[in-house]
């Protein structure tokens, strides 16, 4: 009966004020209008008045007017009180086009009786008069004349208040409204979601599953949750996603970290924010539990923080990978630039922080338009990157192809050398051996036909033991050269006491130098140990004697000798002979040269020796070295280890 009352007194007062008053009228040309600048709002912080205190005459100058369409008192405990008047000949719609609000109630007059109706989102989906996004109430025709209503607000999510009057037929404009844009949002989106789901497939790559757990999860959250599609899902999952809607956020953050590291090899880019984002996946928990155990405005409040700091991060992200060069971080900048400017219109325009940034429809709109730019720019992105793998792959398989011809041209220019040494080594020993075996089948040929006496056999003898000597040595380097070749020959270090073994080697020489008058003699000092194996050693100073031998002048000196240091011991071969160039000394150690020339008494050779004696020297550990001058002798030394 008081609110009656306190009504009727009203209704004198309005009549005699009602030239100030502002009227939403209706009629078949405005048949739909936002009515946000032509209601009275007023905060009711302590969220404590009911309505017989506000349509107190005394109370309505807290009523204030606001300028635009559709106000935003961001998160707040507070009721939100709105009154308004209209003027219609037809069925009145009221239409609050937001879904995420916990209680509306409408109060009106109707024929001097006070009409209460109650709606929100934690009502039953039943109640809703029509079940599309937002509330709808139905209002009583005024037949022309002004009728006022009230509307009390209330919600634990950020308080955004859209409200429009319309006739039936601008009821279908209203929901048209509310459906256009997100129809279109969606199909981008599912395109989007179509074509990376495809190279998901065809490639497998982690940043194509990153990117597609992202879109579903920020779309789940734009349309089910922001632009409450979750009427259509049915009671008890509507009624949980508005209610831990938020939660769709932390988890779509969750999969922007994975992603954005991923795609922007932030392991590589940028280590230190890396780690830094992979704990914040912990951290983004935290708003979950939150909002699970029903602290809605603690878990806004966090994503809010994280939705400021969250595209600073991957920004800052892309900047590092550009500057080497990583040509898709282009898009990926662009597009968090997009979405980051969008969120902060969002959040400014909806907190209130600044005055002339009013939220308005265009507001309201903004987050869903620049994510599906946002998710556009992430799909070139991701073609971008995939165009390059592509380019890499074809410039890695050239590479290979270049680096085959390459290894082809080098073996078949490595055999045409080898063919040309084998022909130059068969023409060399063909040619070394024909006088030695000459001689000893004419020697053959005369002892037959007794064409020779006791004496001038013995003489012969010797010469023919000298010719098969040199036949021997040459047959063996050849065959110590070929299985060197074929890497048919081992190394297998020994311990060798290095005394006996180099006077066991001059033993066998006593017989060349005798006939040339050389005097041999060892420098080795007793008790040296060297590691190196025992025949490929032989081999090595049996050449080096036979060169020195070859090129020391009758009546010259062989030396062979050693100088010790802690680790190695420095063999060397020292004769007073002819010596050499330095460019014979070059052309000698190349790498297979046969260089040879004559000895002092027209000796022949094949350059095989040494040849073979450079290679078991590496394989023993040491370098040939020689030191040389024209008329001076020569000096062939190298390493071995020193036990």
């Amino acid at each position: 009966m008081r609110i009656i009352l306190s009504y009727v007194i009203f209704t004198v007062l309005f009549a005699v004020q009602s030239s100030a008053a502002s009227v939403v009228k209706l009629s078949t040309q405005h048949s739909y209008q936002r009515i946000g600048r032509l209601c009275g709002w007023y905060m009711d912080k302590d969220a404590r008045l009911t309505l017989n205190d506000v349509i107190q005459p005394a109370f309505q100058p807290n009523f204030q007017p606001y300028e635009h369409d559709m106000r935003s008192y961001g998160i707040t405990n507070a009721a939100i009180w709105i009154h308004a008047t209209y003027s219609s000949k037809e069925r009145t719609y009221l239409v609050a086009e937001f879904a995420n609000i916990d209680s509306i109630f409408l109060y009106y007059f109707d024929s001097g009786r006070l009409k209460t109706i109650v709606s929100g989102s934690h009502l039953p989906l039943k109640n809703k008069r029509f079940r599309v996004p937002g509330f709808s109430f139905e209002l009583p025709a005024s037949n022309g004349q002004p009728k006022e209503f009230w509307v009390r607000v209330r919600s634990g999510n950020a308080v955004i208040i859209p409200l429009a009057l319309t006739t039936p037929e601008g009821l279908q404009r209203s929901f048209m409204g509310l459906f256009v844009i997100e129809l279109v949002y969606a199909g981008v989106v599912l395109a989007l979601f179509a074509y990376n789901l495809f190279l998901f497939i065809s490639l497998g790559t982690r940043n194509y599953l990153y990117y597609l757990c992202y879109l579903i999860c920020f779309v789940g959250f734009v349309l089910f949750y922001l632009r409450g599609f979750h009427v259509f899902l049915g009671q008890k999952l509507s009624y949980f996603i508005n209610m831990n809607g938020i939660s769709f956020v932390a988890v779509t953050y969750m999969f922007a970290i994975l992603f954005s590291v991923s795609f922007l090899d932030g392991k590589k880019h940028a280590p230190r924010l890396r780690k830094a984002l992979f704990v914040l996946i912990g951290l983004l928990w935290i708003p979950v539990i939150f909002n699970l155990a029903g602290y809605r405005p603690g878990a806004i409040k966090i994503l809010e923080l994280c939705s400021f700091l969250l595209p600073f991060a991957f920004i800052y992200m892309a900047i590092k990978a550009l500057k080497q060069r990583y040509r898709p971080a282009r898009y990926f900048l662009a597009a968090w630039s997009v979405l980051l400017v969008s969120m902060m219109l969002f959040a400014t325009a909806n907190t209130g922080l600044l005055p002339f940034l009013p939220f308005s429809f265009w507001t309201f709109y903004i987050l869903p338009i620049a994510s599906a730019v946002e998710m556009s720019l992430l799909s070139l992105a991701l073609g971008s990157h995939y165009t390059e793998m592509k380019r890499e792959k074809i410039a890695m398989q050239e590479a290979m192809l270049a680096e085959v011809e390459k290894e082809v041209t080098e073996r078949t220019k490595q055999l045409k050398e080898s063919n040309h040494v084998k022909d130059k080594m068969l023409g060399i020993i063909s040619h070394d051996l024909r006088k030695p075996l000459n001689n000893l089948s004419g020697l053959l040929d005369l002892v037959e036909l007794k064409a020779l006496s006791a004496g001038e056999i013995q003489d012969f003898s010797l010469t023919v033991r000298q010719n098969i000597k040199h036949i021997t040595g040459t047959m063996n380097n050849m065959l110590n050269w070929s299985l060197s070749q074929m890497n048919r020959i081992e190394t297998r270090p020994q311990k060798i006491i290095l005394y006996p073994f180099i006077l066991q080697i001059i033993e066998t020489y006593w017989y060349s130098t005798d006939q040339k008058n050389i005097h041999l003699k060892a420098d080795i000092p007793e008790g040296i140990v060297v590691l190196a194996d025992f025949n490929q050693l032989n081999l090595i100073v049996r050449n080096l004697l036979d060169n020195a031998i070859k090129f020391t002048p009758k009546g010259g000196m062989i030396l062979v000798g050693c100088r010790t240091a802690a680790k190695t011991v420095e063999l060397y071969v020292q004769d007073n002979g002819i010596g050499m160039h330095p460019q014979e000394v070059e052309r000698l150690l190349s790498e297979n040269s046969f260089y040879s020339t004559e000895g002092t008494e027209e000796e022949k050779g094949t350059g095989l020796g040494l040849q073979l004696c450079k290679e078991f020297i590496v394989r023993n550990g040491g370098i040939l070295e020689v030191k040389t001058a024209p008329g001076e002798g020569a000096e062939f030394s190298f390493c071995v280890p020193r036990v």
